[in-house]
């Protein structure tokens, strides 16, 4: 299988990075044509260099300050940066500054190539090499290697291109899912809607469906191209083109986010970590670049040291956990920094600064915590790829490890202790409306969402250790309980075919709907469900619509009364209908449909009369 790397190549204007490309693969980059009068890049150029196994793929990004944007959301993805500095100009403004947002995006390895080395002196190669070991001693994290270059020294770029093959391949994170931020959108005669990006996260296979964030629809793929060859699976971290159905080129634009549908939410506030490189006021507007999207936000910051902050958005942002971002205003880049938290959580100014610490350090054991106590009703980890970039699986092993949780791996819910508590309060409740309530986990976790049955079920069965509860069969009673029934099941089930066949008999033409009666007699939907069906087929009562039920003698009594008031009345409409039982209108037309049934009825413009 051929070994990918992405290089991104940076630097000051006219500092040689399209002509050192050439030199190298024979591609010019500027295909527009106004990029070739000009002669500068005014966008992202994408060519490759292949031998063997190993293939480069270069994004060339366009050096004048002014395209500063586009220079951005090229940098996203890449591997190695190159960064080219004319030997006769030195060190310029644009290069400080590439340097400073490849820095901010987690770009850590640089090939500095001292372009144009012909022009200058030897003396003046190393003069320059000292000044970019003190530029890059200001970056305590990244490493970097000097070359000297020229492109009318076949050997110089030779050794380059070398130097570049040997470079080792980056592992790149998978999350179990693509991530794909567009880059550029254009239109293939024939073919249709082309975009073309770096795969972010996980491999890409043409079957699949591609989910749009910002369009909200799923989208097909008629074609992948990887670095220029048709392929059926895109691997995680190459460059991708994508040939989309279901889709105009007029509909996306650089930095939509192609996903897989599920994984994702957007979301207008996040809580970051700044680095800043400029002075930032708080509750400024900035320009914020994530992936290739850009976009406008308000910045609040939550400290006083400005470490942390929360970034409220324009549009909706569908961030994940430890995501890199640039912030400029309209003449430089201010600083940028990673995401913290996408998906913002009710907290106390306290707690929600020491989460953030917490995710700041990677402690997402202590971040657990804290959100244990933030959520006294749990919280899901069925996102936990958003919020903190790890698996389900994962996310299910550090809560485990936190005492006096309650972890349901089958509902992906981590509850705190203080959810027993609150639970039990609502059984206390439950038995103190109504002694002889028959309890389950399920009937439990039907009354109260936010409890998980196996929760409900642990909580149930404690109670019942401790013997402030009993069980008949499998349902839990108070002690106070005086119905006298045994464990034994046809009892139980007798009980409750009962006891819902009266309260429908007592409603009378008023039958409340079945989830509604299940409420009242604290009966779980499956028990209830069962009895029924059981009715229905015995034909004690009839279905008339989804909701409404009502039992067979009581329909037939009606049925007599609505007869006789057309042979009074002489027809029978939802007025005269309404003056003899003062029902509400949803009982009233149902019975009236029903009534339409019988063939010897006429129903003409609402009144009911016999043929």
């Amino acid at each position: 299988m051929q070994e990918n790397l992405i290089i991104g190549t940076m630097g000051h204007i006219d500092h040689g990075k399209t002509s050192l490309i050439a030199a190298m693969n024979g591609f010019w980059g500027d295909s527009f044509t106004q990029e070739k009068e000009r002669g500068i890049t005014l966008d992202l150029s994408f060519s490759n260099l292949s031998q063997n196994q190993k293939n480069i793929s270069f994004i060339d990004m366009p050096g004048h300050e002014k395209l500063v944007k586009n220079m951005i959301a090229g940098a996203f993805g890449v591997d190695y940066a190159m960064l080219l500095i004319a030997a006769n100009e030195g060190i310029m403004p644009q290069t400080i500054e590439h340097l400073r947002i490849a820095y901010l995006l987690g770009i850590n390895d640089f090939i500095v190539v001292l372009s144009k080395s012909d022009l200058v002196s030897l003396e003046k190669i190393e003069q320059l090499k000292n000044e970019i070991q003190e530029l890059f001693g200001k970056f305590s994290s990244l490493r970097f290697q000097i070359l000297s270059c020229s492109i009318y020294d076949k050997q110089s770029i030779e050794t380059l291109k070398t130097k570049l093959l040997k470079l080792p391949k980056k592992s790149h994170r998978d999350l179990g899912f693509f991530r794909y931020y567009i880059d550029r959108v254009f239109v293939i005669k024939g073919a249709g809607c082309v975009v073309s990006g770096t795969l972010m996260d996980g491999d890409l296979s043409v079957d699949e469906k591609i989910w749009c964030a910002q369009l909200g629809r799923m989208l097909g793929i008629k074609n992948l191209q990887v670095h220029g060859q048709t392929q059926s699976i895109a691997p995680n971290g190459a460059r991708v083109a994508i040939n989309l159905s279901g889709v105009s080129h007029q509909e996306l634009k650089r930095g939509d986010l192609l996903t897989k549908k599920g994984y994702l939410r957007g979301f207008d506030s996040i809580e970051v970590e700044i680095c800043a490189f400029e002075s930032i006021e708080h509750n400024s507007k900035i320009q914020l670049f994530l992936g290739a999207l850009r976009c406008v936000a308000r910045i609040l910051f939550l400290d006083k040291d400005k470490k942390f902050a929360t970034l409220k958005t324009s549009i909706p942002i569908f961030g994940i956990f430890n995501e890199r971002f640039i912030l400029r205003d309209d003449r430089q880049t201010l600083g940028g920094g990673r995401i913290l938290s996408p998906i913002i959580d009710p907290m106390k100014k306290s707690q929600k600064l020491k989460y953030l610490e917490l995710l700041s350090k990677g402690d997402l054991r202590g971040a657990f915590a804290i959100l244990l106590l933030a959520h006294k009703k749990g919280f899901g980890l069925i996102s936990a790829i958003q919020r903190f970039s790890i698996s389900q699986s994962q996310a299910l092993e550090i809560a485990s490890t936190i005492p006096e949780c309650f972890v349901c791996a089958k509902e992906l819910i981590v509850y705190p202790k203080i959810a027993r508590e609150m639970v039990k309060g609502i059984i206390f409740k439950i038995f103190s409306k109504n002694p002889n309530a028959l309890l389950s986990a399920a009937l439990l976790s039907q009354k109260q969402s936010w409890v998980a049955e196996e929760l409900a079920k642990s909580v149930l069965d404690e109670m019942l250790e401790k013997n402030e509860l009993n069980k008949i069969d499998s349902f839990y009673v108070s002690p106070r309980n005086v119905l006298g029934l045994s464990s034994d099941t046809e009892e139980i089930a007798n009980y409750f075919y009962k006891t819902i066949y009266e309260t429908l008999r007592s409603q009378e033409f008023q039958p409340i709907a079945p989830y509604n009666l299940y409420d009242e007699l604290d009966i779980d939907r499956q028990t209830g469900d069962s009895v029924f069906k059981r009715l229905t087929h015995e034909k004690k009562i009839l279905r008339l619509n989804h909701k409404l039920f009502i039992c067979s003698d009581v329909l037939a009594r009606l049925l007599e009364l609505m007869r006789g008031i057309i042979k009074k009345e002489g027809y029978l409409d939802l007025g005269n209908f309404k003056a003899h039982l003062n029902l509400s209108r949803k009982y009233l037309i149902a019975y009236l449909d029903y009534l339409d049934s019988f063939k010897d009825i006429v129903n003409t413009d609402g009144k009911r009369t016999f043929k």
